[in-house]
């Protein structure tokens, strides 16, 4: 499970944020800068950002097929390659076959710093979320350079790692991708994510009106607050959690802060765009289950989430 800033929140104001474009270096002085109130000109920034991405799926190809028995359900995997903003990415699409109806798209919104892989994805569904395969449509993206695995078959994604933002490009555009496949119902999808995974979730879901329905396992919400200022201080000591998102979030954002190549005003944005509480008002129906003794990932995070 990938770990994240775990933050209470802050609400929403007026006004520009801090102004901070200096190439400077990051000084502890700042940090009251750092988690000052997200101001709506803030999440007008981030809302304008999101609205120009292209997350069209482009050039997609169908470069493996298979039918498999998971239970008593027959299976139709399907790997996919498609663009997505110029790069080559790949993605599982796994369609219920001897069903009445197309089913609609489970978008599984996983986490790892490695990749994933199709076999565990379809275990973990149903071992542990209780789901059959003839339920939906289940999407398995594979976020830019992150590998997916099916069988003896590895198939790495193009592109620079960019943990809990760019990841949810990738998945936006399978999903995009998915809706065009035989057998598949178009909208109406859901998302489902564990920890860092249930942030991506809520993110997909706020930037897709077409994914009406998030299941959130214990997943962060808000990237300001007390205990981020406590694991933002950890990791420019060199101190930082044994947690497997840690070295990707270090490379993303952190150390481009340290060096001075990300402002203050930049790093919050970066912040922001993770923060799915500060976009609550763009969410669909979400199911929440959350741990009341969580030592990962506060449960603050999600009853946070629960009041916006």
């Amino acid at each position: 499970m990938g770990c994240c800033l775990l933050l209470a929140g802050c609400g929403a104001g007026s006004g520009t944020g801090p102004d901070d474009d200096t190439n400077k270096g990051f000084d502890r002085a700042d940090l009251p800068l750092l988690f000052a109130p997200v101001t709506e000109s803030e999440r007008e920034t981030v809302l304008a950002d999101w609205a120009s991405r292209d997350v069209t799926a482009r050039d997609v190809r169908v470069v493996q097929q298979d039918t498999i028995a998971l239970g008593i359900d027959t299976l139709e995997v399907r790997i996919l390659s498609h663009l997505v903003q110029g790069d080559r990415h790949y993605g599982a699409v796994i369609v219920p076959l001897n069903v009445t109806a197309p089913r609609p798209v489970l978008a599984y919104t996983h986490y790892s710093d490695v990749g994933v892989t199709v076999e565990a994805a379809l275990f973990a569904l149903g071992a542990v979320a209780g789901l059959r395969g003839n339920q939906f449509t289940l999407v398995l993206p594979s976020y830019r350079g992150k590998s997916l695995s099916y069988g003896s078959s590895v198939w790495t994604s193009e592109g620079a790692v960019s943990i809990w933002d760019g990841e949810v490009d990738d998945a936006l555009a399978l999903i995009h991708a998915a809706w065009a496949q035989p057998g598949v119902a178009t909208g109406n999808a859901a998302a489902l994510g564990f920890s860092a995974g249930g942030a991506i979730a809520l993110l997909t879901a706020i930037r897709e009106p077409g994914v009406v329905r998030v299941v959130d396992f214990f997943g962060p919400a808000d990237f300001f607050g007390n205990f981020s200022q406590r694991l933002l201080l950890s990791i420019l000591d060199d101190r930082p959690p044994p947690l497997t998102s840690i070295a990707e979030l270090q490379a993303s954002i952190v150390d481009p802060l340290e060096r001075g190549d990300l402002s203050v005003a930049g790093m919050r944005l970066e912040l922001l765009r993770r923060s799915a509480l500060y976009f609550a008002d763009r969410l669909p129906t979400v199911l929440a289950h959350h741990g009341l003794a969580d030592d990962v990932v506060s449960v603050d995070e999600t009853q946070g989430l629960v009041r916006a």
